[in-house]
């Protein structure tokens, strides 16, 4: 009887690994433009990522001391990286047979349940933001999307201040279809407004994208879940370095095999370990909108 060996098993885990982290590239949306964040190895247990606050300037009176000193102060904000993992068993069988289909099935498989995973923990953190527009079953406008932006640019000081740009919109595919509709020219008779201008409303008729609104660009994502209204609930969030949204990776995953004698088999372990949350909830305005499936 053939038995696994070393040179066997590195083959397969490495078709395995190349399909996984493939995967990761391909299918991630919200966390491509939230803060991203590695922990130096051996540096504790958390991140903080604190911010200042503010000081109020005052009218002076020639010749007179100023006698009014402000404080400076900071708020901590922390993270605390948590194991997040998915497994694969993987027969002897399997492995002799060399089924190039199965072991790629198989890096596909953990890589998207990784992906989901962290996009979805993503997604949970837009109902932190300090501000929600729209509301249950309430379609989703430009007008909403407008709103949204303007929020940002104006938070109070109170709330961490104008929020940095750049803006971007994140939200459902069914959610998104509403603002289809409105920028696709409609049937003739038709009660739909078409969009001012044909470049928007040409993009989006010939490549189902509607690209960018008040400067932001829009992204969907089918991880934001759907409750039984259903709504959806999406963002408009500062992006990026120093933005709304923080991802704080303390190990990013990977694949450890692990044999199984009596199992006559090889476990694939994938494990990768990181924290979600807002650097500041002043800095995203979450959308709540009607998410109808298609009919």
């Amino acid at each position: 009887m053939a038995n696994t060996t070393t040179a066997i098993l590195s083959d397969t885990i490495q078709t395995v690994i190349s399909e996984a982290r493939y995967t990761e590239q391909i299918k991630e949306v919200i966390s491509g433009v939230c803060w991203r964040i590695t922990k130096p190895l051996h540096d504790g247990s958390t991140i903080n990522l604190p911010y200042w606050g503010t000081v109020s300037a005052n009218n002076l009176s020639e010749g007179i001391d100023m006698v009014n000193p402000q404080a400076m102060e900071d708020t901590n904000v922390q993270f605390t990286p948590g194991e997040v993992g998915a497994q694969i068993v993987l027969t002897d069988k399997v492995t002799r047979d060399n089924n190039e289909d199965v072991l790629r099935a198989a890096g596909r498989i953990l890589g998207e349940a990784m992906v989901a995973k962290r996009e979805q923990d993503l997604a949970g953190q837009f109902t932190d933001a300090t501000t929600d527009l729209g509301g249950s079953t309430t379609v989703a406008t430009l007008g909403i999307i407008a709103a949204a932006r303007a929020t940002l640019a104006g938070n109070s000081l109170a709330n961490g201040g104008p929020a940095p740009m750049p803006y971007g919109v994140i939200h459902h595919p069914y959610v998104l279809l509403d603002l289809v509709d409105v920028l696709t020219p409609t049937l003739p008779g038709s009660n739909s407004h078409i969009a001012v201008g044909s470049g928007i409303a040409e993009d989006t008729l010939v490549n189902y994208t509607i690209g960018r609104v008040f400067g932001m660009p829009v992204l969907e994502s089918a991880n934001i879940s759907i409750d039984s209204t259903p709504d959806a609930i999406g963002v408009v969030l500062s992006m990026g370095t120093g933005g709304g949204l923080v991802l704080a990776t303390a190990n990013e995953w990977g694949i450890s095999p692990e044999r199984d004698e009596s199992l006559r088999a090889t476990e694939l372990n994938v494990v990768g370990e990181y924290a979600v949350g807002e650097y500041l909830p002043g800095w995203m305005v979450s959308l709540t909108n009607d998410a109808t499936a298609p009919a």
